[in-house]
């Protein structure tokens, strides 16, 4: 008897065979009728930068606690065993869950039903294909957006509305039998007051003219611009980290950005935006 396993995942950008990686992923569980059986979610340390932060709003305390996706495979393909898997776009969740089982030692594809193409079949033509427009016209409600237990939640609505018409027929995940332990690390719960020698709110670190420093992330205001006034002010701008760095500037100091794990083996303090208008402050 067909069950379905509804997932989604967020990521820190597109490219799932090359640098990118996962960062969240939840499975939301329904039996033949689409009724709610179970659900996981866990934060996933990517090892590298989070991407676009501003879209999934997951910050490097979040995960940094957090397991890496080889701990966690285990734990998802017991959660997708014996069961059609659903996503919208699956295209996408597919990818990166395919490359990261892959990288985990577990050469499997994942395949399954997509809820933006079935749309074709149960919803209003005109109606827009996004999870929102398709949720929209199906009458979901979508909370939280580009959080991945909400929009599993959501997706999993989703297609209860479209098994009113009757099941939907796909491959099962296949049983894999690996060690089925991980721990649910959600958001808002795994976030450190600080990591490394950069905790947020560090103190201030006194900066002299000729002293060098170097950005990372995405700041509130462009790159070029904190370039420009620290220039203006006497220091030296470059762009990565020796042992002569004086300091790193992050979006966010507990980045796990290349640049801030060299920071932090080199015990280069790691500070915010603010803290570092404040230095310059001092300095002028």
């Amino acid at each position: 008897m067909v069950e379905y396993a509804v997932v989604d995942v967020e990521t820190t950008g597109f490219a799932a065979r090359g640098s990118d990686r996962v960062v969240e992923v939840a499975v939301v569980q329904l039996d033949r009728h689409g009724r709610v059986t179970g659900e996981w979610c866990t934060l996933v340390n990517p090892g590298r930068d989070l991407g676009p932060q501003h879209v999934h709003r997951i910050s490097a305390a979040d995960v940094w606690h957090a397991p890496a996706f080889a701990a966690v495979a285990g734990t998802l393909a017991d959660r997708l065993a014996g069961r059609v898997v659903v996503a919208h776009n699956l295209a996408f969740d597919a990818r990166f869950l395919t490359a990261e089982l892959h990288r985990a030692g577990v050469p499997v594809e994942v395949t399954g039903l997509c809820t933006m193409r079935l749309a074709d079949r149960f919803l209003p033509p005109r109606a827009g294909r996004s999870l929102a427009a398709c949720c929209a016209a199906a009458g979901v409600v979508l909370d939280s957006a580009h959080s991945a237990l909400h929009d599993a939640r959501a997706t999993a609505s989703l297609f209860r509305r479209y098994l009113r018409f009757g099941p939907l027929a796909g491959t099962p995940f296949p049983p894999l039998g690996l060690a089925a332990d991980a721990v649910e690390v959600r958001r808002g719960v795994a976030g450190v007051a600080g990591v490394g020698g950069a905790p947020a709110g560090a103190e201030p670190v006194p900066l002299v003219r000729g002293d060098v420093v170097v950005f990372t992330g995405q700041m509130r205001s462009p790159r070029e611009v904190w370039v420009d006034r620290a220039c203006g002010a006497g220091l030296v701008s470059q762009g990565y980290v020796t042992r002569s760095t004086r300091v790193l500037v992050a979006a966010d100091p507990c980045t796990l950005s290349s640049k801030a794990r060299r920071a932090r083996a080199y015990r280069v303090p790691i500070v915010s935006e603010d803290d570092f208008t404040g230095m310059l402050d001092q300095l002028d």
